[in-house]
């Protein structure tokens, strides 16, 4: 394998594809400023929301039971 094949750097953990080539030939400035860029928000089906807002949902109410369990064994 060639030292610059995608392959070979996946293979040792590294990046991966013609991305993983560029990043290895950025500054640790120009890496930075790259790597703070924003990543839009996933487009998801309403399925998939509904399912989320469940586990919010889900998730909120079981806190609030250890929590309150928590509080009520202090005593």
């Amino acid at each position: 394998m060639a030292a610059g094949d995608p392959v070979a750097a996946a293979a040792d953990g590294g990046p991966r594809g013609e991305d993983g080539e560029l990043i290895m030939f950025l500054e640790p400035d120009q890496l930075v400023a790259d790597k703070t860029k924003p990543v839009p928000r996933a487009v998801l089906s309403t399925r998939a929301s509904a399912l989320l807002w469940a586990l919010r949902v889900f998730v909120v109410a079981v806190s609030a039971m250890v929590i309150y369990t928590f509080v009520s064994h202090l005593a």
